[in-house]
């Protein structure tokens, strides 16, 4: 709807009920967004320990030396 077609309260009124009925959970966007997120999380956490693992055995390896 746009403000031209919001005459009166009552349109006002139904509008709101109708944003109000909405969930964006729902949105495939927001689906699809949601899994990048939860991708791009893992990755970091994947590659933090991998840093953090190569980190110790190269300490392990210069304390031999």
């Amino acid at each position: 709807m746009t403000a031209a077609q919001l005459k009166s309260f009552e349109d006002l009124h139904e509008y709101t009920q109708s944003l109000a009925s909405k969930r964006p959970e729902d949105d495939p966007r927001v689906k699809k967004l949601q899994l990048a997120k939860q991708a791009t999380w893992l990755f970091l956490l994947t590659c933090t320990f991998l840093f953090y693992y190569l980190l110790d055995k190269m300490g392990e390896a210069l304390a031999i030396l």
